[in-house]
Parts: structure tokens; C-alpha cells; sequence
């Protein structure tokens, strides 16, 4: 969990555990030439897993399931300013690294300006 978002980025469920297999599965029908966008797609996973009301994913959880899945190393699921896919393509996924570590480097950089307040 993360200080201050505690409740938001608390780990995943047992049941969201279980339905990772399934949005793998989802995820996977959407490649560079189709991405999807995060709203159409967990209104999809939502839809297609005929969730009930309070079992469906928010865009918070399905962050959290994305994250898994990458740290994991069970998809290259790549995200991008035109939606998610999934690629294979060794610079596609070089690419999606290289966003990740630019923006933990510039959380990291907000973290160190805040430090001149201590």
C-alpha cells in the first residue's frame, strides 16, 4: 500500500486475483493497431465477466491488476496515450519501460523538491 492511499492501492482481493486469468484473456484481443482505452475497457471486463455491482473493477483497481500483470511478468501489456495492448515487439516493450522509469523518475523528482520543506 501506499502512504496516503492506503484504502486505493490496497493489495488485490482474492477474487481479483482469480479474475486476472480472465482479463488476460480480454486484454490479449487488443493489439497496436486496435488499443483499447481504460474506460471502454473495464466497462468490457465488467460486461464480460457479468460482474454484480460491487465486485466490478474501478479504473483503480484495474490499475492495480495491470501493475500485477506486468510486475509479474504474465503479459507485455503496454499502455499508451491512445489506449492498452499487448505487443511482443522487443522496442514496443523498450519503449513501455522507458515511459514507466520516466515517470517514477519524475515522482521521485516531485518526492526530493519536497524535501527542502523538512
Amino acid at each position: 500500500m501506499i502512504t496516503n492511499f492506503e484504502e486505493i492501492t490496497e493489495n488485490l482481493t482474492a477474487f481479483q486475483i482469480h479474475l486476472i486469468k480472465s482479463v488476460i484473456e480480454i486484454i490479449s484481443n487488443f493489439h497496436k493497431d486496435k488499443p483499447i482505452k481504460s474506460h471502454d475497457l473495464i466497462n468490457l471486463i465488467n460486461q464480460k465477466l457479468m460482474m454484480d455491482k460491487d465486485e466490478r473493477l474501478t479504473p483503480v483497481r484495474f490499475r492495480k491488476i495491470c501493475n500485477y500483470i506486468r510486475s509479474n511478468g504474465l503479459l507485455p501489456l503496454i499502455a499508451t496515450s491512445k489506449g492498452y495492448y499487448v505487443c511482443y515487439d522487443s522496442d514496443e516493450v523498450s519503449l513501455q519501460i522507458t515511459s514507466l522509469q520516466e515517470r517514477a523518475e519524475a515522482i521521485n523528482n516531485s518526492a526530493n523538491g519536497l524535501k527542502i520543506y523538512l
